[in-house]
């Protein structure tokens, strides 16, 4: 899972800029890994703006973490933080069956798309793709292996 992506060198220290939504993942000695295949753990972190300066004990100086700019870091699925009952894993939606509050099939779900007013579900019914507001109203249940729609009539027309 992507916990954030590096930006520019801070200082001459190998100092990384992180981006990321999970600042509480980077804490010292916490092993992140690379979408490249390696791993790296974490000296030293503290936040700067809308980011975090973070040192690893892998990256000693500037010319190095240069060479990080733009890399994902991820963990394993299972180092993810909980998150509440309304709240959902992007990567768990996807791969799932939608149904109908009656049970019948309506599609897998594809993608998500997110934005700051409304997500929505990506619904891939096998001859069209339906986007559908992740809302309450219209998927009032999201379950282990598949999501509840209560569609508005001629959406899955």
């Amino acid at each position: 899972m992507v916990v954030g992506s590096c930006g520019r060198a801070h200082g001459i220290r190998g100092e990384v800029a992180v981006f990321t939504e999970l600042p509480d993942v980077f804490t010292p000695g916490t092993a992140v890994l690379t979408a490249a295949g390696g791993a790296l753990t974490v000296s030293a972190v503290r936040p700067h703006k809308d980011h975090l300066l973070v040192g690893f004990e892998e990256v000693a100086d500037r010319t190095s973490a240069e060479a990080m700019r733009n890399l994902e870091l991820l963990i394993e699925a299972d180092r993810r933080p909980l998150l509440s009952s309304d709240e959902f894993w992007i990567s768990d939606l996807v791969g799932l069956q939608a149904q109908t509050t009656g049970g019948a099939q309506l599609g897998i779900v594809s993608s998500v798309i997110t934005s700051e007013t409304q997500d929505r579900l990506v619904i891939d019914t096998g001859h069209d793709r339906v986007e559908v507001p992740f809302v309450p109203e219209l998927v009032p249940e999201v379950l282990e292996t598949h999501i509840v729609v209560d569609p508005p009539e001629g959406l899955f027309d």
